[in-house]
């Protein structure tokens, strides 16, 4: 997948107009049917509230007579050639001139005669300002029922338990922002995710985010909306899942861990009965296996996170740094050799008791209890100290 990156050179920061306040970015392709009544309400708001602004239309390579609608309507025209929402959205604000910038379906579905509590609360000193159309009203039939009662709401939910975001429409197509705070989030994603990654890059940098009621209405257009629901739906959900590894890797991962060792070492000292269901040493091996999984998973977190910061995703915490102090080779390897060398001292004394019996055969339940949690611990013990070292090597100085 393609990844279209705000561009930040100076350059750019300099086409700003200190004589614009708002800009209107309106993403296009093919939206002939309804594209002259968008930038109609567009223009009749700034000449009615007086604001100095501009409409740009961002076309994706329209071939319906768009273009020419909007030549005609007296928007300018951005030529995106990447393919894509979050590519024509890209495209537009980094071409944008006005301080703020409004962004919104060229669909007819959201109201741009409405924006005024948006530029308000811009100028009152918020970056962000996201629309929320579950406030402000949703009329019948202007969105999938799958997407009001599921989609939306589940992906919304998410967001704002990984990311602390107080928005509660996460993914509303009408939002406005200070140009200059977008560019610096460096957004990439081409497609539908890009509503998604501009709130998550803005609440990790705590940019002030403040929502507003919208509402939405059935767009006017006869052909299928561009946006495919499981699609476009997954691509939200594995945005959100990429930059939250507490959530994806480390909460799952330490619960397993947790509950596998606990599970591990009561078993090891024999069978437990609950209710009429007995756990023995065929239980162990599950619960060894989930022990392991989870060591690999909170292993997977740590680096996610190192990674995350070093690539400049996310800033880094407190909290993080003294995990990336503490977690030198050299306390992995110590640590990881102690696991290692208990997990084999359980296999030698398993060895022993087979010699002492001859090598013939044994109780297998109870050898089980001793070598599975011989196997757990040097599993663990090699994972730690392989997580230390690929950590350092995160760390080495790059050259520029």
């Amino acid at each position: 997948m393609s990844a279209v990156r705000l561009p930040l050179a100076p350059s750019d920061a300099e086409r700003a107009d200190p004589a614009v306040e708002l800009s209107i970015v309106m993403p296009c392709l093919n939206e002939a049917e309804t594209l002259a009544v968008c930038i109609k309400k567009a223009k009749a708001f700034l000449d009615t509230h007086g604001i100095a602004g501009e409409v740009i239309v961002a076309d994706n390579g329209s071939t319906d007579g768009s273009l020419q609608i909007a030549n005609a309507m007296g928007a300018r025209i951005v030529a995106i050639p990447v393919r894509g929402y979050g590519a024509a959205l890209a495209g537009g604000i980094a071409a944008a001139r006005g301080r703020f910038v409004a962004m919104g379906d060229a669909d007819d579905s959201y109201d741009f005669g409405s924006l005024l509590p948006f530029v308000e609360r811009l100028r009152g000193g918020a970056d962000l300002v996201m629309g929320n159309r579950f406030r402000g009203g949703i009329a019948p039939g202007a969105m999938p029922v799958l997407h009001r009662f599921l989609g939306n709401p589940v992906l919304s939910l998410l967001g704002r338990a990984f990311f602390g975001t107080p928005v509660g429409d996460f993914h509303c197509g009408l939002r406005a922002f200070r140009r200059d705070r977008a560019l610096e989030l460096g957004l990439t994603a081409p497609g539908m995710e890009f509503a998604s990654e501009m709130v998550v890059k803005a609440s990790i940098a705590r940019l002030a985010i403040v929502e507003v009621p919208t509402t939405l209405v059935p767009d006017g257009r006869s052909r299928p909306p561009h946006l495919r629901t499981w699609r476009d739906g997954w691509r939200h959900l594995r945005f959100l899942l990429l930059y939250a590894p507490r959530f994806l890797f480390f909460y799952p991962g330490l619960a397993l861990l947790v509950a596998g060792m606990l599970a591990t070492a009561i078993l090891a000292t024999g069978d437990v009965r609950v209710g009429g269901v007995e756990f023995g040493p065929h239980t162990m091996i599950f619960a060894a296996m989930a022990a392991i999984i989870g060591g690999q998973l909170v292993g997977l977190a740590l680096l996610a996170r190192q990674y995350g910061i070093l690539a400049g995703m996310w800033p880094e915490s407190g909290a993080m740094q003294r995990i990336r102090g503490a977690l030198t080779v050299e306390r992995g390897c110590i640590g990881g050799g102690v696991l290692l060398l208990a997990g084999l001292g359980g296999a030698a004394a398993s060895t022993w008791l087979w010699a002492q019996a001859g090598f013939g055969p044994l109780v297998p339940g109870e050898l089980m209890r001793l070598t599975i949690p011989s196997m757990l611990l040097a599993c663990l013990g090699v994972q730690v100290a392989v997580t230390s070292f690929f950590a350092a090597l995160l760390d080495q100085p790059r050259a520029r």
